[in-house]
C-alpha cells in the first residue's frame, strides 16, 4: 500500500482493524458461553447449523473482498478508496464484509447454543457502525461526491 493512500484515523474511530474486533467478539462469545449459566436452546444437531452460516460468511467476505482487487481499491478502512464498489455483492448492501463478519458472529452463536452470547452481535454492530462506517461513508461521500451520494440512495447500509 502507498504511503500516500493512508488516510488518519479520525477521532473517535478506531485503529484496530475491523477483523481484530471480530475475533475478540468471537473470543468474548466464548467466555460467555462457558461462564454464564443458562440453558442449551440450539443443541445438535441444529446447532450444527452454525458452521454452514459461518462459511456463508467467510465466502461472502472473500467474494466482497475480490471486487475490491478487481478494480485495485484498498480493503483497510481508512485508506483513500479508488472506486465506489458497486458490483456483486455491494449491489445489495453497501457493507458485505461487515455484514460478512455479523453473520460469522451469529454462526458461532447458534454454535454455541445459548442466548446468553449472542449479547455481542447487537455491540459489534454498534461499535462497527460507531467506529468505522460512519467515518467511512464520510470519506467517501467527500472523495466521490454525487456518485457516492447516488449510490447510498440506491443501497442499503446492511441489507
Amino acid at each position: 500500500m502507498a504511503e500516500d493512500n493512508k488516510i488518519s484515523v479520525p477521532p473517535g474511530a478506531s485503529s484496530i482493524v475491523p477483523p481484530v474486533w471480530f475475533l475478540l467478539s468471537v473470543v468474548m462469545m466464548a467466555v460467555i458461553g462457558y461462564l454464564l449459566p443458562g440453558r442449551q436452546i440450539i443443541a445438535p444437531p441444529y446447532s450444527y447449523f452454525g458452521g454452514v452460516l459461518f462459511v456463508a460468511g467467510l465466502a461472502l467476505a472473500v467474494y466482497a473482498k475480490r471486487q475490491f482487487d478487481v478494480v485495485r481499491t484498498p480493503v483497510r478502512p481508512f485508506t483513500k478508496s479508488t472506486h465506489v464498489v458497486a458490483t456483486g455483492p455491494f449491489r445489495f448492501s453497501r457493507n458485505p464484509m461487515y455484514l460478512a463478519m455479523v453473520l460469522g458472529l451469529v454462526a458461532v452463536g447458534i454454535g454455541l447454543g445459548k442466548i446468553a452470547p449472542f449479547v455481542m452481535v447487537p455491540l459489534f454492530i454498534m461499535w462497527i457502525r460507531s467506529r468505522f462506517i460512519r467515518f467511512e461513508e464520510q470519506a467517501m461521500e467527500a472523495r466521490f461526491g454525487e456518485e457516492y451520494v447516488a449510490y447510498k440512495n440506491r443501497v442499503r447500509r446492511w441489507i
